[in-house]
């Protein structure tokens, strides 16, 4: 997943610089000169003093985006009702925002269906209920480059929309053989266009 990484100017973007903090979010704080420089010391921040090099200013941001994406995290859901993940915000609805909760705790992990109906409907949940809303919250993680899968007698896992990709095949080994015959292309017919002579006599 590609990584963006916020620019900010320290310290007069101080309050975005640690609400991004709060995402995990990559960021490269540039430092006017005389002041002193930030102390935060996470994986995923670094600093760079005014006057600053290109060729310095492109090291650092593409250091960042590499560390950024090996860097572990999770999304977090405020008490509003919003769910950020990687700098991106999305609003959530009361019912989606209980879900969303349950599965952000166990991230990458499943969780059974007995495990959150109870929770978020404690008197009169179904399944029904629970599969309706998890549809709908895909659609709505999807721009955080997240995704919900049923993992079958597992339950349902929240992670990133990459890690579930099982479209890739393995690499064939060296000297392994196959049974399967190659399909053979059916030849498609060539369309014949004709033209019938025109018999309109000239005008004179």
């Amino acid at each position: 997943m590609d990584t963006d990484v916020r620019i900010l100017r320290w310290p007069d973007q101080a309050d975005e610089a640690d609400r991004l903090a709060r995402l995990e979010a990559p960021r490269l704080l540039i430092v006017e000169s005389g002041v002193p420089p930030p102390t935060e010391t996470s994986c995923v921040v670094d600093w760079l003093r005014l006057p600053a090099d290109d060729e310095d200013l492109r090291a650092r941001l593409v250091a960042l985006a590499e560390r950024a994406a090996r860097h572990p995290s999770r999304p977090v859901v405020d008490g509003y009702g919003q769910l950020s993940y990687r700098g991106t915000t999305v609003f959530l609805s009361s019912v989606d925002e209980q879900i969303t909760k349950i599965l952000v705790e166990n991230f990458g992990h499943p969780v059974p269906a007995e495990g959150l109906i109870p929770r978020v409907w404690p008197q009169h949940g179904t399944n029904e209920n629970l599969r309706v809303h998890i549809s709908r919250l895909r659609h709505r993680i999807a721009p955080l480059g997240l995704t919900i899968t049923n993992v079958k007698s597992h339950g349902y896992v929240m992670r990133e929309a990459e890690a579930t990709d099982t479209t890739r095949r393995l690499p064939r080994r060296a000297g392994a053989t196959t049974h399967e015959r190659p399909r053979s292309r059916r030849r498609q017919p060539q369309r014949i266009v004709t033209t019938q002579p025109n018999t309109t006599p000239r005008p004179r």
